[in-house]
């Protein structure tokens, strides 16, 4: 899904396996829908992402209890195609 990070989101409890990633809050792109990933790239607030779900996201993060995670900062993109 494509998105633009609006924030950092911080957890009082995590799973272990999330200590010390970065959460980052992001809007889909074209949706009211908001969405919390982990950042692998540190895509700071305003940027375009990339963001991968589900078995992409845990296989990009290493990890199986991650489902959602920016994989890509975003330079530009067509809407039209």
């Amino acid at each position: 899904m494509l998105g633009t990070v609006v924030g950092r989101v911080w957890a009082d409890r995590q799973l272990p396996g999330l200590n010390g990633r970065r959460l980052v809050l992001v809007a889909v792109i074209g949706s009211d829908r908001r969405e919390v990933a982990i950042d692998l790239v540190d895509a700071a607030p305003g940027v375009a992402v990339l963001v991968a779900t589900d078995e992409a996201a845990a296989a990009a993060a290493g990890d199986p209890t991650v489902d959602a995670a920016v994989v890509a900062l975003v330079d530009n993109w067509d809407a039209e195609r």
